[in-house]
């Protein structure tokens, strides 16, 4: 009679103790796989300019496509909806005889966007540095279509940054773009980038 006594209290223990292994492998297993998450999340690719001027390190998992009018341009492939976040950077060669601020790059961007784009909003203007230079940066929105002319998919709002920098004659712009409901969740990639950016 006693000893089933003494069996019936180890029981519940052995049972509650394996609930408690069972917590903890499933927080082990989510801590890892979180883990391995940022890892890859983490790894970058290195782009450098043809003539080495500039550097930047960009998500390893983002696509790079080719694109005449860039020197870099980048996505995210694996994002969900029609429009992905995208990232690329564009130069244009500065006339010595008439020199422009970074400002007057991005007034020339904003008129040229708001011939090219649909429904373009200028959304704040700032002003900052990149790896150490002066830096002016244009905030706007504008509706992207569906590529092809197909319905399947709605038009999405878009969110996008430009920023200019000069050096050596050349203005450098770098841009990121991303659905509008994203855009802040999507940032901290763009800063990442921006944080890597190294003139030569």
């Amino acid at each position: 009679m006693e000893a089933t006594r003494s069996a019936q209290r180890v029981i519940p223990l052995k049972g509650w103790l394996d609930e408690v292994l069972v917590i903890l492998l499933v927080i082990v297993a989510l801590l890892l796989g979180w883990l391995v998450r940022s890892w890859v999340q983490g790894q970058t690719a290195t782009f450098t300019s043809d003539d080495g001027a500039v550097s930047l390190r960009y998500p390893a998992g983002w696509l790079q496509q080719t694109d005449k009018d860039t020197l870099l341009t980048v996505s995210d492939v694996r994002a969900n909806g029609s429009f992905k976040p995208s990232f690329s950077l564009t130069t244009r060669e500065m006339n010595p005889d008439y020199p422009l601020t970074a400002s007057d790059v991005l007034v020339s961007l904003s008129v040229q966007r708001a011939e090219q784009l649909t429904a373009y909003r200028v959304l704040n203007v700032d002003e900052g540095t990149v790896d150490g230079l002066d830096a002016s940066s244009l905030t706007y929105a504008y509706v992207s279509e569906p590529e092809g002319g197909l319905q399947a998919s709605l038009p999405v709002v878009v969110e996008a940054v430009d920023w200019v920098v000069l050096r050596g004659g050349k203005a450098y712009v770098f841009s990121f773009a991303a659905p509008a409901e994203e855009f802040s969740s999507r940032a901290g990639a763009f800063s990442s980038i921006m944080s890597s950016v190294d003139f030569r």
